[in-house]
């Protein structure tokens, strides 16, 4: 349970510090809300995700990679002419 607190109170830091960059960005630049400026401020709730998710991809990938080479009866076994 506390590691969830953790991971949610990091995830609440990060959505915070690129909402408030996203806003500031377009309050500086004095642009009214159209599709982009939203489509922006929704996106930074989602893009935490989307480092773990290819954090958690590229783990499990080099998991997979050394299954493979343990494996005696892998398919990916180089041919010899012998």
């Amino acid at each position: 349970m506390v590691i969830t607190s953790i991971s949610l109170f990091i995830y609440g830091i990060g959505t915070a510090a690129s909402l408030a960059m996203t806003y500031i960005e377009g309050a500086r630049r004095d642009k009214s809300w159209d599709f982009y400026r939203v489509t922006g401020i929704v996106l930074c709730f989602f893009w935490p995700v989307l480092v773990l998710l290819l954090v958690l991809a590229t783990a499990f990938s080099s998991l997979g990679l050394q299954k493979r080479r343990m494996n005696p009866l892998s398919f990916g076994r180089e041919k010899t002419l012998s």
